[in-house]
């Protein structure tokens, strides 16, 4: 059973994170909004300000990570523990007469949605803000990895060296744990989730962010970019088909604002006030 089905109301996880070597103990908040019909939305977790990181002077295939700077969170935001999962994004698409997208076969009902565009992953924000009276929006990119750290200035939010099937299996390295071997994406919860809540931030499925393609821009606190092509959003996370080094958090890529790709989906933020 998905963990998502397991929590509806505010909860509290005592996590310990490491930050520059020292420990320090974080309460992580989960909570959703009621939805017009009664219906709980997306589970949330409570983000809270402060400094972090976001890039790192690596480059792989799919481009250069950097640079590495330090960024700023100054408001608390909340952010959906896991993708947005097809039952969520089908309610939307029936209620708006959108075509349903395709799930090859895999399922839908708790499997993250794919195959949707960032215009797509937009409306949904925008129908979702209606329903609830609360301001839904994809994230930054440094939002996103601000919340996928952890509190941590590492590679990933567990240290800095890829550990196969922590939050993710590269087959081509062989070795994974029973169960872990998907070539297609999973449930949230396979894995455990990060000190914040979160789940597969750098697997599963890729995510949309707000930014634009900007290679010579990048922000230094939580504010989107939005310069560059703006016909081209970038896109966060490594997914169930990524090799190891592109699993890293600095990870990123721009896609076309309607491309759409079965490893690619989306988590939300939620601002708060």
């Amino acid at each position: 059973m998905s963990l998502l089905r397991n929590i509806f109301t505010v909860l509290a996880l005592s996590s310990l994170i490491t930050s520059c070597g020292n420990p320090a103990l974080y309460s992580a908040e989960f909570f959703s909004d009621k939805l017009s019909d009664g219906i709980d939305g997306p589970q949330l977790s409570v983000i809270p300000a402060g400094a972090g990181i976001a890039g790192e002077e690596y480059t792989s295939s799919i481009g250069y990570h950097g640079p590495q700077r330090s960024i700023k969170n100054n408001t608390v935001f909340a952010i959906t523990r896991a993708e947005v999962t097809f039952a969520q994004y089908d309610k939307f698409a029936n209620a708006t007469n959108r075509k349903l997208p395709d799930d090859r076969g895999w399922g839908r009902g708790d499997m993250p949605v794919i195959n949707v565009s960032w215009m797509d992953a937009t409306a949904y924000t925008k129908w979702l803000t209606e329903q609830t009276n609360q301001y839904y929006r994809l994230p930054s990119e440094t939002e996103w990895e601000y919340a996928a750290r952890a509190g941590t200035k590492t590679i990933y939010w567990w240290g800095k060296e890829y550990i196969q099937s922590k939050e993710h299996c590269d087959r081509d390295i062989g070795g994974c744990k029973a169960g872990t071997e998907a070539a297609q994406p999973w449930i949230s919860g396979r894995y455990n989730a990060n000190p914040y809540g979160l789940f597969d931030v750098s697997s599963n499925v890729a995510e949309w962010v707000m930014d634009c393609d900007d290679e010579k821009n990048r922000a230094n606190d939580t504010t989107p970019v939005k310069t560059g092509d703006c016909e081209y959003r970038i896109i966060k996370g490594g997914d169930y088909s990524s090799r190891a080094h592109n699993t890293r958090l600095s990870a990123r890529h721009g896609f076309s604002v309607d491309d759409k790709s079965p490893s690619l989906g989306f988590r939300l933020v939620r601002e708060m006030h």
